[in-house]
């Protein structure tokens, strides 16, 4: 299910920082921590340059962020809450085993190039290899040329048992609030495969946390001539 509000108003990596705040950016979360991030201000900077952008967010409708983004960037916003749609198949999966694969793709139905900037958050942590390719590819073709997405990759295998709220505070601050999950294991992806999956969109900013996960902007190349 969608939600749209229209508002008003190739690879680098940096050092893990111990600044208190960006090294517990997803695992082992306390309700309520807030976190400091270095890639999403350019995330954030990248779609304020656009005229009247268009964001989609990937993650479940969090009226503050609404609030935020639409007076920080004048933008439409299309909240998709594709982890309510993660969390129903999981339940399914519970009384099914041989439950088909989880389609995303075909609820996005934006035209293509028509997206300025999609937020992610930690998404492909809980969707298989399969889902992961064939999403990313849609959301690659939803891009603008000079989009951004922004996205969080986990790098250890580990059992998931909560999904989190990414709530925004500052350009460089989020609130990280968790909720139930059925749980599932964590497909890693190799950074390669990642890049890979996005095809033609190319990596501006590449944090590696100590909480095991990758923030990560990818760009979609501006159109030559």
């Amino acid at each position: 299910m969608g939600v749209s509000w229209a508002g008003t108003g190739m690879f680098k990596r940096r050092p893990d920082r111990d600044d208190g705040a960006t090294a517990s950016l997803v695992s082992q979360v306390r309700p309520g921590t807030v976190v400091r991030s270095t890639v999403m201000p350019k995330f954030i900077a990248a779609v304020a340059r656009r005229a009247a952008p268009v964001v989609v967010d990937l993650g479940a409708v969090v009226g503050s962020n609404v609030e935020f983004l639409s007076e920080r960037l004048d933008c439409t916003i299309h909240v998709q809450d594709f982890f309510a749609n993660v969390e129903a198949h999981a339940r399914g999966r519970v009384r099914d085993p041989d439950l088909g694969p989880l389609a995303l793709a075909s609820h996005l139905v934006q035209p293509l190039e028509s997206v300025d900037g999609i937020l992610c958050w930690d998404l492909f942590d809980y969707l298989d290899a399969s889902t992961s390719r064939s999403l990313a590819a849609c959301l690659t073709g939803l891009l603008r040329p000079g989009g951004a997405l922004y996205g969080l990759f986990g790098t250890t295998p580990i059992e998931l048992s909560h999904y989190t709220r990414f709530v925004l505070e500052a350009d460089d601050r989020l609130r990280l609030r968790t909720y139930a999950a059925t749980r599932t294991r964590r497909e890693v992806l190799a950074a390669r495969e990642i890049h890979r999956m996005f095809g033609t969109l190319t990596v501006d900013e590449f944090v590696l946390l100590r909480s095991h996960s990758r923030e990560t902007l990818f760009r979609k190349p501006e159109h030559r001539g």
